[in-house]
């Protein structure tokens, strides 16, 4: 991995879902409990489509760079599946938003307390910007940024790889794209938001294959010590 200079970085942005902890994890999680509970209760099978239809048009609309997604993320579907926008966003709420948080602290990241704690010490501000709802996740993950952005925030109203997230939290902060860092898990999203506003990024994944590329938060923590 290529070496941060950690002094030059004022501001470190978090992507949250997978990220911050295990996609893989809590999807594996996810899919057993909705397994089970349309197994118990066969009507709601049509939860699994809507899930799965939801995240075609949100890939949809972040490659084609939407701004107005709040009331679209849960109109597309539903004209897809002939059914009403509240209905999709009920299913979402749900399975996407509410029930999945009992999970999470076992699906956290490694070392993510550690290098937030490093941070500090530091001198570094934290944000977390995530193209879903972020405060009650980050309340049970126990993490304390500084600043929170969503992607369907009405100031924000948009997908990465647009950069009105992280124009937004850089605004907030009053740090320069210079002065900040990006850390996420996808080339496609994170590292084209991070490079479209002109900051350095990491990605954490499993196969590391570019200097850029790190496999868990521990790799980070060694380059912040005695920074400030």
């Amino acid at each position: 991995m290529e070496q941060i200079e950690w002094s030059l970085v004022r501001l470190v942005i978090f992507d949250l879902d997978g990220t911050l902890y295990s996609q893989r994890c809590i999807r594996r999680r996810m899919l057993w409990e909705l397994g089970l509970h349309c197994l118990r209760h066969p009507s709601e099978l049509s939860s699994l489509q809507v899930i799965a239809e939801f995240r075609r048009a949100r890939e949809r609309l972040a490659d084609e760079g939407v701004v107005g997604i709040r009331d679209l993320q849960y109109r597309r579907p539903a004209s897809k599946l002939g059914i009403a926008p509240e209905q999709v966003a009920e299913v979402i709420r749900e399975w996407i938003e509410e029930r999945p948080l009992r999970h999470l602290r076992r699906c956290r990241s490694t070392a993510v307390e550690e290098l937030f704690e490093a941070l500090r010490e530091s001198g570094k501000s934290i944000a977390i910007f995530s193209d879903y709802p972020v405060e009650a996740k980050v309340g049970v993950l126990g993490l304390v940024p500084d600043f929170i952005a969503a992607a369907d925030d009405p100031e924000i109203d948009c997908l990465k790889p647009h950069t009105a997230g992280l124009d937004y939290l850089m605004s907030r902060s009053g740090f320069t794209p210079e002065q900040s860092l990006m850390i996420g898990d996808r080339e496609d999203r994170d590292g084209a938001c991070a490079r479209r506003a002109g900051m350095r990024y990491l990605i954490k994944t499993p196969s590391a294959r570019a200097p850029h590329h790190f496999r868990g938060f521990q790799e980070l923590l060694p380059g912040l010590v005695g920074v400030k």
